[in-house]
């Protein structure tokens, strides 16, 4: 009695499966857990939520649904998707587009269900292999990843001692500010000693040169219009990155204009307003834009041009002489422009003695307060910048990694910049200053954008993106150019390896 009784319950089981089982049907190009989205009993409903059709309507080889998932196992939507169960390996979508193409894109070949392609199940293989490489990609990440937790107890360490490094600095640079006021004053008196016992031995002064009010007011409209047009963001200041995409100021001529080059015409500054640019740095920009316009000419250019020295019949030999005997009258005429040397007598002497003195340790005193100051600032920013969550990246800052393929040699310092060089020779290229992080795929830390490189002839300033893969050594895997004057390196470290999520993957069967 017992038995029947668990016979006809075993019974009752299956048929209650069977039955729940019979609601369901499997749909062609669906998933499992997609599966009761598809009920054959009712009409369906595209999965945007736009439209009602009858279920007998879902792959008919015509595309009902706006979104595509009435046809996921034919081509008739462009924007469909086809579910490859690939049992053995990893599942996977491809666009419905794909379908009975006459292609094998599903290891398990069921896109090619009615084309009459015979496409071979290996999905087994496949995921055998791939399993092999997931365990090889575990091992590297394992390893990479005692590696990762050393480069972190360092990069800790390193801001534990920047931190120590910038409090003594701090006070150094109170100290030497300290220093350089006590110098000022001292300075100041011993000038003003020096001016006073000067005072007789003042030449005349000279008449003053009244300048053209118009001609001032053509100079200041020449330079705003320049200013306007160095302005090339209409940012109302003009940049050092702004002067150095231009040859006008590569002044060594190398075909690059430096970061030092530019600065030079900003008076050492990285930007100036358009009071600034006409106060001071128009004059150290006017020549060398009056020298690329060809209004820049040598004296003896002018004098050739206007024909005031040519004389057609003049011989080789009086010309030479000519040529000589000017050469002589200017040797004369600059040691007759030097005025005489004053001679001082003693006491001025001694004042101008200390006087220089003053100037020379005041100097040194500033200089060594600029000096605290430059590095408490690089110390700041390094310990304000973003070296990963763990500080697992700051080992890095300071290196630099060469990579070398048939014509150039590429290096990378992270955090500092990216540059090319020919092995044929020639200068260095910027390919991109330190910028930010890049984030893909949800990982913050997944690349590295350098921008600011030097300008492509006639095309945009060069630019790097270094996308970061997990390696038990820090090394340049490999550098393109997927687009014009935009590169691109792969660069393996193992501050990027991490053993939780390796293998996370299943095969839904």
């Amino acid at each position: 009695m017992n038995n029947a009784l668990v016979l006809a319950a075993v019974i009752g089981l299956f048929t209650c499966r069977h039955v729940a089982g019979s609601q369901v049907h499997r749909v062609r190009g669906v998933p499992i857990s997609k599966t009761s989205l598809y009920p054959a009993d009712r009409d369906f409903q595209c999965l945007d939520g736009s439209l009602f059709i009858p279920f007998n309507r879902v792959n008919d080889d015509y595309c009902d649904c706006a979104d595509g998932s009435d046809e996921p196992a034919t081509s008739a939507c462009s924007n469909g998707s086809f579910f490859c169960h690939n049992p053995g390996h990893r599942p996977q979508y491809i666009p419905s587009s794909w379908v009975n193409d006459g292609v094998c894109d599903c290891c398990d070949a069921s896109d090619e269900y009615a084309s009459g392609k015979s496409c071979v199940d290996n999905c087994h293989e496949l995921g055998k292999e791939a399993r092999i490489e997931a365990q090889r990609l575990a091992e590297l990440a394992k390893e990479g990843n005692k590696i990762r937790l050393e480069m972190m107890n360092r990069g800790k360490q390193i801001k534990t001692e920047q931190q120590s490094q910038i409090v003594k600095l701090r006070a150094d640079y109170e100290e030497a500010e300290r220093m350089k006021k006590e110098k000022e004053v001292i300075k100041n008196q011993v000038e003003e000693r020096e001016k006073i016992a000067l005072e007789k031995y003042k030449p005349a002064e000279p008449e003053r040169i009244i300048n053209d009010p118009e001609e001032d007011e053509i100079s200041s409209n020449e330079a705003e219009d320049y200013f306007n047009h160095l302005d090339s963001d209409s940012s109302g200041t003009v940049t050092v990155a702004e002067l150095q995409v231009r040859q006008t100021f590569d002044v060594n001529r190398n075909g690059e204009v430096s970061l030092d080059e530019a600065k030079y015409f900003l008076n050492n500054k990285e930007e100036v307003t358009l009071q600034e640019f006409l106060d001071s740095a128009w004059a150290n920009v006017k020549p060398y834009v009056m020298l690329e316009e060809g209004t820049f000419k040598q004296l003896n250019q002018e004098e050739s041009e206007t024909g005031e020295h040519d004389d057609p019949e003049r011989s080789k030999e009086e010309e030479e002489e000519h040529e000589a005997e000017g050469e002589e009258n200017a040797e004369d005429a600059e040691i007759e422009s030097e005025p005489p040397a004053p001679q001082y007598d003693e006491e001025t002497q001694i004042l101008i003695s200390e006087a220089d003195k003053g100037r020379s340790q005041f100097k040194d005193a500033e200089n060594a307060v600029k000096d605290l100051l430059a590095e408490l600032r690089k110390l700041e920013d390094q310990i304000d910048r973003d070296y990963g969550p763990d500080q697992e990246f700051a080992p890095l800052d300071g290196q630099c990694f060469d990579y070398t393929d048939i014509e150039y040699v590429y290096t990378f310092c992270p955090f500092g910049k990216a540059t090319q060089k020919s092995k044929s020779g020639g200068s260095e290229v910027i390919l991109g200053h330190w910028h930010e992080w890049v984030e893909f795929k949800g990982n913050r830390y997944s690349a590295m954008k350098f921008d600011r490189g030097l300008a492509c002839w006639n095309g945009p300033t060069r630019s790097t993106t270094v996308h970061l893969s997990c390696g038990t050594e820090n090394k340049i895997l490999a550098v393109s150019e997927p687009s014009r004057c935009e590169y691109a390196m792969e660069f393996a470290t193992p501050a990027v390896c991490h053993v939780d999520g390796i293998g996370d993957s299943h095969d839904e069967l």
